[in-house]
């Protein structure tokens, strides 16, 4: 009988720590950040706490008496167990839990933490079984707690090692006198525009630039790293940001001569607060620049075209018909088509060259990214013809507005990563432009704060003027959506509210086309976290 004790402690360790696992990969998609923790927590931690319903029976069964038959102390070990397997992380998950080296150190932390609650439960042995149990048991679903736990007493470790690395990452930029750092961000384009940039830049120079959504710190170090050459000419240095502060944190690292902003609009407001706070924090990458330093600027961006900046402006957008303010653009973009086929548009140089571009990427706002690339390439002497050229060649970003046929009179359109407002407009405008059945499957954005049911609801609007059906993705995510499409007069047969993408797309691939082609838009695909 007493052995079984010191059983169901080491059992309850165990399945303590299999049970975090899945509290860490929801931490670690969180950017380990511990508000975006518990947001998810708030919103999803029931789900979990469901299948942790085993825990619970140990507890129930403390009603028994003050001392148990081996039967109860077994039951209580397998029902441990049972809570441990169904609480555990789910297979199949989009971006599964990556065993990183900070993962690991975690772990064993959580692992230390635990093991000195279960030996701190051993001190009250003398209790009757049913304390112990109900202590057991309060413990084992205070796991996220756990998990804090070890990420707090972790931070020292945690901090030292990133000193070392971005001490390594500056050491290493010293290394490369002659490269030129050139810092991109913006609310959205930024990725689809570093990709243009380093393919136009490449056209006359070795170009780096941080791979997929390496715009952290610890990303950015770790391509410099892992990645930067005595031979490469230029550094293009994606920033992105959630808080005020993050990108002169970039900066301080990288030191960038240079600094690109492709627009600002309402991201991550669920941190930020205000569309204000977002702009001051873009523009700390150009407060950040030397003052023989160039900001290359959007101008059809209201919050950037507004803003003061004390280095040299060099400005592009693209000029609406009869825009007066164009004319002292330095690359000015106009008279854009844009189609099924692609886009093409003529671009007006500083020296009063003009081109003719063409692509066959989609989407009218691709025209503005290319352009962002455009005039920071021909400003480092990359010659117009070869810019042409390599306009040509370029190839979409993967998920970003990605036409993809799939045969059989099927094409997806593939904008599913990180939506937002302003490039789902884009993107339904897109669509609309498409002969054939048009179809949005969507779980609508997130990180819009108070803005976001508003958002929804414009979205809403948007989709029912475009789409011949709408599969939404998440029924509580997706309530301000439907009621958008709702009041816009859209037919509720044909709104489907799905439970899951993959639910979406069945329904939107089974949906009558008459012989017509049909185009599929996915517009987001949220992580696990959401």
């Amino acid at each position: 009988m007493e052995f079984l004790r010191p059983a169901l402690l080491a059992v309850w360790w165990l399945s303590l720590g299999v049970t975090s696992l899945r509290f860490v990969h929801m931490f670690q998609l969180s950017a380990y950040q511990t508000p975006g923790f518990l947001r998810w927590l708030r919103q999803h931690g029931g789900e979990v706490y469901q299948r942790m319903i085993w825990a619970l029976l140990p507890v129930l069964l403390s009603l028994w008496g003050e001392d148990w038959p081996v039967w109860l102390l077994l039951a209580s070990i397998g029902f441990y167990v049972l809570s441990a397997v169904a609480a555990r992380p789910p297979r199949g998950a989009k971006k599964p839990l990556k065993y990183t080296s900070r993962v690991a150190r975690l772990l064993v932390t959580l692992g230390v933490l635990a093991g000195a609650a279960a030996w701190g439960f051993s001190f009250l042995w003398g209790l009757p079984t049913r304390f112990l149990a109900v202590l057991l048991g309060a413990g084992y679903f205070l796991a996220p707690l756990f998990v804090l736990a070890a990420n707090a007493v972790n931070i020292p470790v945690q901090k030292l090692i990133e000193w070392r690395y971005i001490r390594d990452a500056k050491r290493r930029l010293a290394d490369c006198p002659k490269l030129t750092v050139i810092g991109l961000t913006g609310s959205y384009g930024k990725t689809s525009v570093k990709h243009f940039l380093h393919r136009l830049l490449s056209e006359s120079y070795n170009t780096l630039i941080t791979p997929g959504s390496y715009n952290t710190p610890m990303g950015v170090v770790k391509t410099i790293r892992g990645e930067l050459r005595p031979t490469h000419e230029f550094f293009v240095c994606e920033m992105g940001a959630r808080h005020v502060g993050d990108i002169k944190e970039l900066c301080g690292i990288v030191h960038p001569r240079h600094g690109l902003i492709t627009t600002i609009g309402p991201q991550h407001l669920e941190t930020f607060g205000t569309q204000e706070r977002i702009a001051d924090t873009k523009f700390e990458l150009i407060d950040a620049l030397p003052h023989d330093g160039v900001a290359f600027l959007n101008m059809n961006c209201e919050l950037i075209r507004d803003r003061r900046v004390d280095c040299r402006r060099v400005r592009f957008g693209l000029a609406e018909d009869g825009a007066e303010r164009a004319a002292d653009w330095d690359y000015r973009g106009f008279d854009l088509k844009a189609g099924p086929e692609g886009l093409s548009f003529s671009v007006a140089f500083p020296d009063g060259e003009l081109r003719r571009f063409s692509t066959a990427l989609i989407g009218r706002h691709n025209a503005e990214n290319i352009l962002a690339a455009l005039a920071v390439a021909h400003h480092f002497g990359v010659p117009p013809p070869r810019l042409a050229a390599a306009v040509r060649a370029l190839e979409p970003v993967a998920h970003r507005l990605r036409l993809l046929p799939r045969g059989a009179g099927l094409s997806i359109i593939d904008d599913a990563f990180n939506a937002n407002p302003e490039g789902a407009r884009a993107a339904l405008e897109t669509l609309d432009g498409f002969d054939g059945v048009k179809i949005l499957v969507t779980p609508g954005f997130v990180e819009l704060g108070e803005r976001q049911d508003e958002c929804h609801e414009t979205l809403g609007w948007q989709a029912s003027a475009v789409c011949d059906f709408v599969a939404l993705v998440g029924r509580r995510q997706t309530e301000a959506i439907a009621r958008g499409l709702k009041a816009a007069g859209f037919p509720e047969e044909r709104l489907l509210v799905a439970d899951t993408l993959g639910e979406a797309m069945v329904a939107a691939q089974a949906w009558p086309s008459a012989g017509r082609e049909k185009y599929v838009l996915l517009e987001n695909d949220l992580p696990d976290n959401y």
